[in-house]
């Protein structure tokens, strides 16, 4: 063995002894599981051996080692990402990668890049993207190796410049090219009206910080209208903080938990409701379907769970990650998950997602309908499926005398 071969023999024995570290500070590893982990270590080692010594050609030293790194979290999960130095320093001087964006909400299933929502009004959604579509490259970088942080920082980018998105259209499988230009994104707002004559209709596109106190106006300004029941549309709703879903909540328990962080070596942290925080006890339905994501399941999780309201329409897609940034000795870093969050009863989110107590699938999943109405449009008409079986559903229970705080 050379001593170029020894040495990099020796760098990715390091990189793989470090994540076995890793997971020894971050989980609870058992002495029999650690010896199993030292053990693959020597696999590993062996096995790129051979390939140095007898693969047809000389592999390139950065792209195995990278690769190598890039493999091990992405048998992880899709959002832990392994930063190279001067990635790294980019990430600490601009973590949002820049102001301008296209409105895009995604995750990766199967190592595909998944589009799980699109925000209202945004250049996506005007340039046709839809949920469930696939982004096969951005700007001709492919996404198959990048984790959902890295795709999200290629997005992202001064307002004004552009990006050239390669789209696989998930109802037709064909690739399409989207060149889109970014724009400072705006928070849309809850959509809020009286339906069927006495129920609270909210819609909520993102929980952006801000939009739990926006809500909890919505309602009473609603409820101060007359209306004695709410349907909470959290469908397509993907993006924001978690903290606002929190939050929100809240604001329909007066007791038990809302949900919970844990990891292998994360002290548990409950978020319990708060009794001073609820603002009405008001029968309530919350929708989702499968582009409901992120601090939305939280919400939806908290009432199913709580009992405090059914849950209509079909499983949310599953996001809810908690990332710690690592760095490592040679000035690159690792921005690794370290956390999840989990359901009242205990299931993590990003594993299944939240499953309705009542299943009511759209009528219809096509972009739009002999109207011409795209869903997104459907969305609180009156051709809305799922909205109709909320409102049967509530028609069933009756109002509390005292309905708000």
């Amino acid at each position: 063995m050379t001593k170029r071969i020894r040495l990099l023999v020796v760098f990715i024995s390091s990189v793989l002894v470090f994540y076995v570290v890793i997971g020894a500070v971050l989980g609870n590893s058992s002495t029999d599981s650690d010896e199993k982990s030292y053990r693959d270590l020597g696999v590993y080692s062996e096995v790129l051996s051979r390939i140095q010594q007898e693969y047809v050609t000389q592999p390139n030293l950065t792209k195995v080692t990278k690769g190598a790194i890039r493999g091990l979290l992405e048998a992880l999960d899709p959002y832990s990402t392994y930063f190279t130095p001067a990635e790294y320093q980019a990430y600490l001087q601009h973590p949002a990668a820049g102001r301008g964006g296209v409105g895009i909400f995604l995750s990766k299933r199967m190592g595909f890049a998944t589009i799980i929502s699109v925000l209202p009004g945004s250049p996506a959604q005007k340039a046709g993207i839809e949920p469930g579509d696939l982004i096969d490259e951005v700007n001709g970088t492919h996404t198959r190796e990048l984790s959902v942080v890295q795709i999200h920082r290629l997005l992202a980018g001064a307002p004004g410049s552009t990006v050239v998105l390669s789209i696989i259209k998930g109802t037709e499988g064909k690739l399409a090219k989207a060149t889109m230009t970014r724009v400072v994104l705006n928070d849309p707002p809850v959509v809020s009206k009286v339906i069927d004559g006495d129920t609270a209709y909210l819609r909520v596109p993102t929980f952006n910080e801000g939009k739990s106190g926006e809500i909890a106006a919505k309602v009473k300004e609603l409820i101060a209208g007359g209306a004695n029941k709410i349907v909470l549309d959290l469908r397509n709703c993907a993006g924001g903080k978690e903290a606002e879903g929190e939050k929100t909540a809240n604001l329909f328990l007066d007791h038990g938990l809302i949900t919970y962080l844990s990891g292998q070596r994360f002290p548990r942290q409950d978020v319990v409701a708060q009794p001073s925080d609820e603002i009405t006890k008001l029968p309530m339905v919350v929708l989702i379907n499968q582009s409901t994501a992120g601090p939305a399941e939280i919400v939806a999780a908290a009432i199913l769970d709580n009992k405090r309201g059914d849950v209509v329409g079909i499983r949310s897609f599953g996001v809810g990650v908690y990332q710690k940034l690592i760095p490592v000795g040679d000035g690159s870093a690792l921005l690794l998950s370290v956390a999840k969050y989990y359901t009242p009863d205990g299931q993590a989110i990003a594993d299944s997602g939240v499953t309705p107590n009542v299943i009511q699938p759209a009528e219809s999943t096509a972009a739009s309908d002999d109207s011409g109405e795209t869903v997104q449009e459907q969305l609180g008409g009156p051709n809305d499926q799922q909205l109709q079986k909320a409102i049967e559903i509530l028609k069933q229970k009756d109002a509390p005398v005292k309905a708000a705080a």
